[in-house]
């Protein structure tokens, strides 16, 4: 075989991949039942209060809202997100120096504090998201709050997480 053909042989097999073609992975075992990615992926389907504000304001139209109707909704969802917005970096800012001290050392009284700021703003959110609940049934109509749930429902958990302005 001559030299050039040769060549040509090595840069086929290189430029295929033939040469340096890896075995198949081994798939990877699932995580056993009750760590700690499988509670967080729980967590993420399953939130604990319905978010169905965004929802009633996306699906405005298929629920018949009329214009005070949407004009309500829009207006406690503004107020709202004044609120929410700081107080949600807020308890991601607490949550980061949370970590940070416990990775420090800190001392109880430290940590003691950081936690009550985190108590005390997530019950504040919580507060937030019951009241966006109470406001949407009390603007809608029965027939258009029970289609909501029904809507709801029917969502796929994660697309709707990602719905948030």
């Amino acid at each position: 075989m001559s030299k050039s053909r040769l060549t040509l042989a090595l840069l086929g097999l290189l430029t295929t991949g033939t040469a340096f073609a890896m075995p198949p992975m081994k798939p990877m075992a699932a995580p056993p039942p009750g760590c700690h990615v499988v509670m967080r992926h729980r967590f993420l389907h399953h939130p604990m209060i319905p978010m169905v504000l965004p929802l009633a304001e996306m699906r405005s139209y298929s629920l018949h809202l009329s214009d005070h109707q949407v004009s309500t909704l829009a207006v406690w969802h503004n107020r709202h997100m004044r609120v929410a917005v700081p107080l949600m970096k807020r308890l991601r800012n607490d949550k980061r120096a949370l970590h940070e001290a416990l990775l420090r050392g800190a001392g109880a009284g430290t940590v003691h504090d950081i936690l009550n700021r985190l108590d005390h703003d997530h019950a504040r959110l919580l507060d937030l998201e019951v009241a966006q609940v109470r406001i949407v049934r009390k603007t809608l109509s029965i027939d258009q709050w029970h289609k909501l749930v029904n809507m709801y429902h029917r969502m796929p958990p994660m697309r709707f997480m990602m719905m948030h302005r």
